[in-house]
């Protein structure tokens, strides 16, 4: 009786209209992030790799080419390079993946490692987690024969092992560890934006002539530190990021 006299006053059409009304509208629904570039020019996410702000965790992807494994004692070199100058409260984790099908290339230009790493890369930055990407290669740098690593791109970067087993180990030679983890940090570094191209210089020490390098030929971003030419001075073990660099860096939201 009640529904009946309701119907007839026009009450209960009204009342089912906003009842419905309740449901999700999917055309007010938050659309979906874009997401993370990782085709930038290096240096591009350096204050994203250096500040906890956006990004409270890292993790860095490592593959290399059949029969090129990188040593454990350079992945943790890097680690420990990474936790003393990244605000990541969420924590670092360095993570080794499979070995990659060798392509039997004698040389590698930049295209080709973002060829592979488009092939096979598999973490990448999402949520509150920066992904970075660390290719080991056997051959040599296309760019040149004496070139142990390369920064390609915001997120990535490679290492030319074959080369570096090739000068290490030896009588008056360095560890190999040494020298692997000496490349893949100076790489990082550009990375995070050194010398001058992503992470501001407090002071001036950019070697102009020699691109985004340091000046000073200790410090880790020397320019001479990524060429094969340099490995004979590892015998003092590791160079360090000089002063002037980790002012840049601390700047930027680093430690």
């Amino acid at each position: 009786m009640i529904e009946a006299a309701l119907w007839r006053l026009g009450f209960l059409p009204a009342a089912l209209a906003v009842l419905a009304g309740c449901g999700s509208d999917p055309s007010n629904a938050e659309p979906d992030p874009e997401p993370y570039a990782h085709d930038l020019a290096p240096g591009a996410s350096a204050g994203d790799f250096l500040s906890g702000d956006d990004f409270d965790r890292l993790v860095v992807e490592v593959q290399y080419v059949a029969g090129f494994r990188p040593t454990d004692a350079a992945l943790q070199a890097l680690q420990t390079f990474l936790s003393a100058r990244l605000d990541k409260p969420g924590g670092i984790q360095v993570q080794l993946g499979a070995a990659l099908p060798a392509p039997n290339q004698a040389s590698y230009s930049a295209d080709d490692a973002r060829a592979l790493e488009e092939q096979h890369r598999t973490m990448y930055t999402e949520g509150g987690t920066i992904a970075a990407y660390l290719l080991f290669l056997d051959g040599e740098y296309a760019g040149g024969s004496n070139v142990l690593g390369i920064a390609y791109n915001n997120t990535s970067m490679a290492v030319f092992i074959e080369q570096i087993m090739q000068h290490t180990g030896g009588p008056l030679e360095p560890a190999q560890h040494t020298v692997e983890a000496t490349v893949a940090n100076h790489e990082f570094g550009h990375l995070l934006g050194l010398v001058n191209n992503g992470s501001p210089m407090q002071t001036d020490h950019q070697d102009e002539p020699n691109g985004s390098h340091c000046d000073n030929e200790d410090c880790l971003m020397h320019y001479s530190v990524r060429l094969s030419d340099f490995i004979a001075n590892l015998l003092g073990g590791m160079p360090q990021l000089d002063q002037n660099c980790l002012n840049d860096l601390a700047a930027n939201g680093g430690k």
